[in-house]
């Protein structure tokens, strides 16, 4: 490494043992005035007028007095014409900064700014210039000492979101996750978009050559790196915000950006022993735990929350490459899900990990389903999981791949309330008169005559207290036969045909205001599938969507637990709460009464405005004398 003399401002290579005790400086670059190698070896009035000269001057005077003959300065201290120079620099600095004796941190914007917002907080290169030395010291625009880190560390982790232990040398970098490194990058700046990457190098630990010119694949490099000697599934804890491209399906981050909101995820033991993974040619080759969901699936990471529950574990959500959803290994990271999801042991143990590519670019193809487009807008959801005991739900792929989610489509009322990309069931906004109910029902249609299509409903009352309450259940096509046979009945009669879905939804929804109760599990007559609503997941800010698990036996998972306190697995049937408590009892029965008048006027479950007579649900529901006559 080249040193600069503090006295004589002589410059001088040293080497190995050789290298003197030394100071390091740190300092943002202003545009025009800073001395190069180059220009500091032919000295001129034209570059000893700059202010880069004088911060060089005052930089070597605090050094001086405190008895340090040498300093490193970046400015002047590399040939930056030399690209083999500038790489091994950069891949060196690192450590040369914590090699150095004592560094000082030049905050030239200071005092004529708050120290807290001062830019050297903000540009990418001081920030392995804050951890690595051993001491740092700050200075202010007039070399007027503000304090060294270890005293400032409560202000400087407030700013820069990195711990006070490890600002006053109390704790080890290396047990620091790497979703939390990447974070303290997060909202930092270069000049050059290749230097984002190239200034994390030593925080890594990595090294690797330098392409200037490459753009933002410097930091998909750099990520590549990490991984060759890392088993941190953090790494994949990013999250889509407005710097990830719409169609970027990787699973390695665009830029540090993305992992803004990922400082508290944490690497935890696997479930079993953990895999290696690496890049390949078709993208991240590794090996995963699989949770599959109505129509695409999620893969489990050894990570988890800090200070969070050891029971959950962070899940990624993958598109099906394959349009027919069928059983294949080769996914996309989905695009339609922003951020890692966190779900239970019960739901993730499957101790089943399969051996998956995860793209690293997506091309789009003719009839590719992916579309450009954000959620729609929703306050209630539910995120349909499958247990693999759902076999009617998934199919059997090829040996080593996933299982696939073929041999149905999808029908909803109202219709369009279900989103294939992501499996989740938007129900409708409150509305009208039916402001304290909202409702969506899904038909799982099989294309295979011998299989019987089944019906799920998903209801939120809202009661006057404001209270929310959820329901479930799960029903065989053939328990609404009844039905059919009505409409056949009343079109024969010459009545306009009614759509069957409406029909069945509006029937099931005035049993959930008949009843009053939660239900957050439910089974089919022949108790074939089971369903159970979990907890809420955090997927969009302001929604409420609920984890849905669908299984082939009752002790049915769920996805997310009820509450922090409920991890059992399973809400008893006969845990039906009333929906209000006695304080409301008033108001629900006004409520229900004028809600009740509002089913009828929607021209499905009752009145004349299109010929339907009125449904009697205290009358057999399988004969035509279901219907019964109002005046």
């Amino acid at each position: 490494m080249r040193l600069l003399h503090t006295e004589s401002l002589e410059l001088r290579e040293f080497h190995g043992i050789a290298i003197p005790p030394y100071a390091a400086l740190s300092h943002t670059w202003v545009e025009g005035e800073e001395i190069s190698f180059h220009d500091f070896a032919e000295l001129s009035p034209s570059t000893t007028t700059k202010s880069g000269f004088r911060k060089i001057q005052g930089a070597c005077r605090i050094a001086r007095l405190d008895g340090i003959d040498w300093i490193w300065i970046d400015t002047n201290c590399i040939d930056k014409a030399s690209s083999a120079e500038l790489t091994e620099a950069i891949n060196s600095m690192f450590n040369w900064y914590r090699a150095s004796k004592i560094c000082y941190a030049y905050l030239a914007d200071v005092p004529g700014r708050p120290f807290r917002r001062s830019k050297w907080f903000r540009r990418g290169w001081t920030l392995q210039e804050l951890i690595a030395p051993r001491r740092l010291v700050f200075y202010s625009d007039a070399w007027v000492k503000i304090g060294d880190r270890s005293e400032l560390a409560g202000d400087i982790s407030a700013i820069t979101g990195i711990e006070a232990p490890l600002l006053q040398g109390r704790a080890d970098l290396h047990t620091v996750s790497i979703a939390k490194k990447m974070s303290w990058a997060a909202r930092r700046e270069t000049t050059r978009v290749e230097d984002i990457a190239y200034c994390l190098l030593g925080l890594f630990d990595v090294n690797m050559p330098l392409l200037y010119g490459e753009g933002s694949k410097a930091f998909v490099r750099l990520q590549e790196e990490i991984i060759k000697t890392s088993n941190d599934h953090t790494i994949f804890c990013w999250s889509r915000n407005a710097s990830v491209p719409v169609e970027w399906t990787s699973m390695l981050a665009p830029s540090p950006a993305a992992f803004l909101n990922a400082g508290d995820y944490v690497p935890i033991d696997a479930w079993d022993n953990p895999m290696p993974y690496s890049l390949t040619n078709l993208g991240l080759s590794i090996y995963l735990p699989v949770v599959y969901t109505l129509t695409q699936l999620f893969v489990v990471l050894d990570a988890g929350l800090i200070g969070g529950r050891p029971d959950m574990r962070a899940c990624i959500a993958m598109q099906r490459t394959n349009q027919r959803r069928s059983g294949s290994n080769i996914l996309d990271r989905s695009r339609f899900l922003q951020s890692p999801t966190m779900l239970s042991k019960q739901a993730t143990d499957t101790r089943e990990r399969l051996n998956l590519f995860i793209r690293s670019r997506h091309l789009p193809q003719i009839g590719s389903p992916y579309k450009l487009y954000g959620p729609p807008i929703f306050k209630h959801g539910v995120l349909l999981f499958v247990d693999p005991t759902a076999k009617r739900l998934l199919s059997t792929g090829k040996r080593g791949a996933p299982l696939g989610a073929v041999g149905y489509h999808i029908e909803t009322h109202p219709d369009g309330i279900f989103d294939e990309t992501t499996a989740l069931l938007r129900l409708p906004a409150f509305d009208g008169g039916s402001s304290f109910l909202t409702s969506g029902l899904l038909r799982i249609c099989f294309k295979s005559p011998q299989e019987t299509d089944f019906y799920l409903f998903f209801a939120v009352i809202s009661t006057l207290g404001g209270k929310e309450v959820w329901h479930c259940s799960v029903y065989s096509a053939e328990d609404f036969r009844f039905i059919k046979l009505v409409i056949q009945e009343f079109v024969d009669e010459g009545g306009t045909p009614v759509d069957e879905e409406e029909l069945i939804h509006n029937y099931l929804r005035k049993e959930v205001w008949e009843n009053r109760r939660k239900q957050l599990t439910a089974h089919t007559s022949d108790e074939s599938l089971f369903v159970s609503i979990g907890g809420t997941m955090t997927l969009t800010p302001g929604s409420d969507v609920r984890a849905a698990m669908l299984s082939g036996k009752c002790e049915s998972p769920y996805s997310v637990p009820v509450s922090a306190t409920d991890i059992s697995g399973v809400v008893e049937e006969t845990d039906d709460d009333e929906y209000v408590d006695e304080s409301d009892t008033e108001g629900l029965e006004d409520w229900g009464s004028s809600n009740e008048d509002d089913v009828g006027s929607s021209g499905v479950l009752g009145e004349e405005s299109k010929g339907m007579r009125r449904w009697d649900t205290h009358s057999s529901a399988e004969n035509s004398q279901a219907l019964s006559c109002t005046s």
